[in-house]
């Protein structure tokens, strides 16, 4: 509910807001991008290291979902 009211405003302000499943964002992002999956969500972890996170690769998933 906190975030449809957060969503509500933004649209009242003109900024365009999408959300998500953190479940199953990665999963979507995934089919989205298919063979190149894994080095697109996995990819920065192994060349950047820590302190690239699960979050991190949601955040990732979720914009190439919304995008």
């Amino acid at each position: 509910m906190y975030c449809q009211v957060l969503s509500e405003c933004a649209h009242e302000r003109g900024w365009e807001v999408h959300l998500f499943d953190a479940k199953n964002v990665e999963a979507q992002a995934a089919r989205i991008l298919g063979e190149r999956a894994d080095d697109v969500l996995c990819g920065p972890r192994a060349t950047l290291g820590p302190p690239w996170t699960k979050d991190h690769r949601i955040a990732l998933a979720s914009t190439i979902v919304a995008s």
